[in-house]
C-alpha cells in the first residue's frame, strides 16, 4: 500500500486514473463544488487545474464517488461525470 498527500484540504471526492486524479471538495448545500485536478510527480501531486463547477443541483454530503478513473458526483437527484 502506498499512500500519498492530497493537495486538496478535506477532498469528499476523489477518482483517479494512471498518474492523473480529480478532487472535488463541497460547499455544503450549494449549487457548485470546487474541482482540482492533479498529476502525481513522484511522490507529490501536482496541481494541474483548479475551478468552481455549478452544478444541476446541490451538491450533498458524501456527493463524490471515485470508479474507473471518472468522479460521479451526486448534485440534487442528478449523477454528473467528470474524468479523472
Amino acid at each position: 500500500m502506498t499512500s500519498y498527500r492530497s493537495p486538496l484540504q478535506r477532498p469528499d471526492g476523489f477518482a483517479v486514473r494512471d498518474n492523473r486524479a480529480v478532487f472535488t471538495r463541497r460547499d455544503h448545500d450549494k449549487r457548485y463544488t470546487e474541482l482540482l485536478r492533479a498529476e502525481l510527480d513522484g511522490d507529490t501531486w501536482s496541481v494541474t487545474d483548479r475551478a468552481r463547477i455549478r452544478t444541476p443541483g446541490r451538491v450533498v454530503l458524501h456527493c463524490g464517488q471515485g470508479r474507473d478513473g471518472f468522479l460521479w458526483l451526486r448534485a440534487g437527484d442528478t449523477w454528473v461525470r467528470v474524468e479523472a
